[in-house]
């Protein structure tokens, strides 16, 4: 399906696993069952919480916060050092269950995965059976604790989208006829690729919300968005702009600053979360990588961008030491609005020796 073929219902299937990294340690560790538990890479004041237990998040602990954050929000809080080798490891059991269903999948990290439904699964009983069989089959063959959230929808943002209305352990369909529906019942921080910036942009040209968004025409979106504002039009409308297969050159992620992390711990939290979910794309797609770029915007200085070649890695800690010995050349302002890291010079690590460091 592409942007030339019209819409239709039951296109595609989105498969999130809910709070992965946190329901694993309650999986193999049950005493953690019903505690409040956070993931972190370094367990320290200054680690950053890169998965929350579902009774963590109850009290307000969210991914991205410091660990001295996180139990500022609940004292008793248990914080675990990840185990990246673990959770590639149920990663895999659940690819298992998914190719005992269908070979027309594609894994977008080690927690997410969309499904092409065929011609016979695109139907209202079909694909919810279907989305519910593949949920108990994980319970039953990987893990009794693990949950995931599943959206159906006409391509795979919508059905994104879906699965993010209903967390955890979710089943959520969304249909062409009901799309104005849909997007009444959200905000624009709710609709997957809008952040704080594009926000403000958006209201700045009248469009106050998602059904403002979902209504304006290709020409008023092209003038606020340009190119981008094409493919908003079409994929907000149910078309297929974001299924393309292309030669991974980059492997990254960047993020727009919520205030309370406008500060250079702040942004030093969330790179570190940055780069352990990069850390994880990057052994998860069997790369290792050869350079490093990292980027930081302020709102009271000029940004700061370094790029550096470096030994072929595929491990966290290599590359956490990489960014922050990139950082020391770094001129911190007291307003960081945005930060950015990606790895470069990839090559298969077919040809190399897997790294044993998580």
């Amino acid at each position: 399906m592409s942007i030339t073929d019209k819409p239709k219902d039951f296109q595609t299937l989105f498969l999130d696993m809910n709070s992965f990294f946190a329901l694993v340690e309650q999986q193999v560790q049950p005493p953690l069952r019903g505690l409040p538990i956070g993931i972190a890479p370094y367990i320290g004041g200054t680690g950053c919480i890169i998965a929350a237990s579902r009774e963590a998040k109850n009290f307000g602990v969210k991914t991205g916060c410091l660990v001295k954050e996180a139990k500022k929000l609940y004292h008793n809080i248990k914080i675990i050092e990840s185990r990246p080798a673990l959770y590639m490891i149920y990663h895999k059991e659940i690819k298992k269950v998914i190719e005992s269903f269908t070979p027309h999948y594609q894994t977008l990290s080690i927690d997410e995965f969309v499904i092409n439904l065929t011609s016979y699964e695109q139907n209202l009983s079909v694909a919810t059976k279907l989305g519910q069989a593949i949920k108990d089959k994980i319970r039953l063959d990987v893990g009794d604790f693990l949950t995931c959230s599943i959206g159906i929808g006409p391509n795979r943002f919508l059905a994104k989208m879906a699965g993010e209305r209903k967390k955890p352990d979710g089943l959520t369909i969304v249909q062409l006829k009901n799309l104005q529906e849909f997007y009444s019942g959200i905000k624009l921080l709710d609709i997957t690729g809008i952040n704080h910036a594009l926000e403000f942009r958006l209201k700045n040209s009248g469009i106050a919300n998602p059904l403002d968004f979902f209504q304006a025409d290709l020409p008023k979106l092209r003038a606020v968005l340009n190119h981008g504002g094409r493919l908003w039009h079409y994929r907000l409308r149910g078309y297929e702009v974001d299924d393309y297969a292309t030669f991974t050159k980059t492997i990254g992620h960047s993020h727009v600053l919520a205030p309370e992390y406008r500060s250079p711990a702040g942004a030093k939290s969330v790179l570190r979360k940055l780069i352990y979910k990069a850390a994880s794309r990057l052994r998860a797609e069997g790369f290792f990588a050869g350079g490093i770029f990292v980027a930081i915007s302020f709102y009271d200085g000029p940004s700061f961008k370094k790029s550096r070649r470096v030994s072929p890695f595929s491990d966290t800690r290599s590359f956490t030491s990489n960014v922050f010995e990139m950082l020391k050349d770094c001129n911190w302002y007291s307003n960081p609005s945005y930060v950015s890291v990606s790895v470069f010079n990839l090559s298969s690590s077919r040809t190399m020796q897997i790294s044993i460091l998580p």
